[in-house]
Protein backbone atom coordinates (compact mmCIF):
# COMPACT_ATOMS: atom_id res chain seq x y z
CA UNK A 1 0.00 0.00 0.00
CA UNK A 2 2.88 2.43 0.75
CA UNK A 3 4.78 1.76 -2.51
CA UNK A 4 0.93 2.27 -4.25
CA UNK A 5 0.61 5.57 -2.59
CA UNK A 6 4.62 6.53 -3.29
CA UNK A 7 3.72 6.04 -7.06
CA UNK A 8 0.76 7.74 -7.32
CA UNK A 9 2.01 10.65 -5.38
CA UNK A 10 5.24 10.68 -7.41
CA UNK A 11 2.52 10.56 -10.66
CA UNK A 12 0.62 13.55 -9.19
CA UNK A 13 3.78 15.60 -8.61
CA UNK A 14 5.30 14.80 -11.60
CA UNK A 15 2.28 15.77 -14.12
CA UNK A 16 1.35 19.23 -11.73
CA UNK A 17 4.88 20.49 -12.07
CA UNK A 18 5.35 20.51 -16.03
CA UNK A 19 2.05 20.18 -18.07
CA UNK A 20 3.88 20.30 -21.34
CA UNK A 21 4.91 16.77 -20.85
CA UNK A 22 1.94 15.63 -22.67
CA UNK A 23 1.87 18.14 -25.24
CA UNK A 24 3.71 18.19 -28.41
CA UNK A 25 7.13 20.13 -28.18
CA UNK A 26 7.05 23.46 -30.07
CA UNK A 27 8.44 23.45 -33.57
CA UNK A 28 9.73 26.17 -35.21
CA UNK A 29 10.39 26.82 -38.84
CA UNK A 30 12.05 24.41 -41.63
CA UNK A 31 15.15 25.61 -44.03
CA UNK A 32 16.32 24.44 -46.97
CA UNK A 33 19.43 25.20 -47.84
CA UNK A 34 21.32 24.62 -50.87
CA UNK A 35 25.14 24.89 -51.26
CA UNK A 36 26.10 25.59 -54.92
CA UNK A 37 29.00 25.65 -56.27
CA UNK A 38 30.63 28.88 -57.99
CA UNK A 39 31.93 28.76 -61.32
CA UNK A 40 33.96 31.45 -62.46
CA UNK A 41 32.96 32.83 -66.42
CA UNK A 42 35.12 34.40 -68.31
CA UNK A 43 31.69 36.03 -69.66
CA UNK A 44 30.10 37.55 -66.56
CA UNK A 45 30.73 39.35 -63.57
CA UNK A 46 30.11 39.09 -59.84
CA UNK A 47 27.22 42.54 -60.59
CA UNK A 48 25.51 40.33 -63.30
CA UNK A 49 24.98 37.57 -61.03
CA UNK A 50 23.91 39.94 -58.08
CA UNK A 51 21.19 41.10 -60.45
CA UNK A 52 20.14 37.88 -61.41
CA UNK A 53 19.95 36.33 -58.09
CA UNK A 54 17.86 39.68 -57.09
CA UNK A 55 15.62 38.94 -59.90
CA UNK A 56 15.33 35.43 -59.31
CA UNK A 57 14.96 36.09 -55.99
CA UNK A 58 11.86 38.57 -56.35
CA UNK A 59 10.09 36.54 -58.64
CA UNK A 60 10.09 33.31 -57.55
CA UNK A 61 10.69 33.83 -53.69
CA UNK A 62 9.09 37.04 -53.21
CA UNK A 63 5.75 38.38 -51.97
CA UNK A 64 3.89 36.15 -54.26
CA UNK A 65 5.08 32.72 -52.95
CA UNK A 66 2.65 32.35 -49.83
CA UNK A 67 4.48 30.02 -48.77
CA UNK A 68 8.13 30.84 -48.27
CA UNK A 69 8.39 33.03 -45.04
CA UNK A 70 12.01 34.31 -45.86
CA UNK A 71 14.46 34.04 -49.03
CA UNK A 72 18.03 34.75 -48.59
CA UNK A 73 21.06 34.25 -50.62
CA UNK A 74 24.49 33.92 -49.18
CA UNK A 75 28.02 34.51 -50.86
CA UNK A 76 30.98 33.65 -49.32
CA UNK A 77 32.99 36.14 -48.00
CA UNK A 78 36.09 35.45 -46.45
CA UNK A 79 38.06 32.08 -46.21
CA UNK A 80 39.73 29.16 -47.90
CA UNK A 81 37.35 28.51 -50.62
CA UNK A 82 35.18 31.39 -52.87
CA UNK A 83 33.18 28.91 -54.45
CA UNK A 84 30.03 28.85 -52.02
CA UNK A 85 27.24 30.31 -53.07
CA UNK A 86 24.22 29.41 -50.53
CA UNK A 87 20.59 29.66 -50.74
CA UNK A 88 18.45 29.35 -47.98
CA UNK A 89 14.57 29.60 -47.94
CA UNK A 90 12.25 29.07 -44.95
CA UNK A 91 9.48 27.35 -44.71
CA UNK A 92 6.17 26.74 -42.00
CA UNK A 93 6.40 23.19 -42.26
CA UNK A 94 7.72 20.55 -43.83
CA UNK A 95 4.92 19.54 -45.96
CA UNK A 96 5.54 23.48 -47.68
CA UNK A 97 8.51 22.25 -48.90
CA UNK A 98 7.11 20.81 -52.15
CA UNK A 99 4.34 23.66 -51.62
CA UNK A 100 7.22 26.48 -51.92
CA UNK A 101 8.82 24.76 -54.96
CA UNK A 102 6.11 23.81 -57.00
CA UNK A 103 4.84 27.88 -56.29
CA UNK A 104 8.08 28.66 -57.58
CA UNK A 105 7.99 27.07 -60.71
CA UNK A 106 4.79 28.54 -61.47
CA UNK A 107 6.14 31.86 -60.82
CA UNK A 108 9.15 31.16 -62.70
CA UNK A 109 6.82 30.34 -65.82
CA UNK A 110 5.18 33.63 -65.10
CA UNK A 111 8.10 35.77 -64.73
CA UNK A 112 9.56 34.33 -68.02
CA UNK A 113 6.40 32.93 -69.65
CA UNK A 114 8.29 31.76 -73.17
CA UNK A 115 10.37 28.88 -72.92
CA UNK A 116 13.06 31.07 -74.90
CA UNK A 117 12.88 33.93 -72.41
CA UNK A 118 13.01 30.73 -69.93
CA UNK A 119 16.29 29.33 -71.83
CA UNK A 120 17.69 32.87 -71.52
CA UNK A 121 17.97 33.13 -67.98
CA UNK A 122 18.41 29.87 -67.17
CA UNK A 123 21.47 30.42 -69.53
CA UNK A 124 22.49 33.95 -68.27
CA UNK A 125 22.19 32.46 -64.46
CA UNK A 126 23.68 28.98 -64.81
CA UNK A 127 26.98 30.10 -65.91
CA UNK A 128 28.16 31.04 -62.65
CA UNK A 129 27.74 27.60 -61.43
CA UNK A 130 29.51 24.31 -61.76
CA UNK A 131 26.01 21.97 -61.38
CA UNK A 132 28.01 20.42 -58.13
CA UNK A 133 25.79 21.56 -55.22
CA UNK A 134 24.61 20.08 -51.70
CA UNK A 135 20.91 20.38 -50.06
CA UNK A 136 20.30 20.20 -46.37
CA UNK A 137 16.75 20.64 -44.30
CA UNK A 138 17.14 21.98 -41.25
CA UNK A 139 14.69 22.31 -38.34
CA UNK A 140 15.03 25.44 -35.95
CA UNK A 141 14.80 24.95 -32.29
CA UNK A 142 12.18 26.70 -30.19
CA UNK A 143 13.19 26.89 -26.41
CA UNK A 144 10.27 25.62 -24.19
CA UNK A 145 8.74 28.02 -22.59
Amino acid sequence: MKSLFTVLFLFVVLFSMNSSLMAQSAQGNVFVVTNFERAFSDDGSARELDSLSALYMKKCFGADNEYVVSYKVLRHWWGHDNRDFIQVVEVKTWDDITKANQRSGELFEKAWPTEAAQDEFNDAYNKYFTGKHSDEIYSEVVAPK
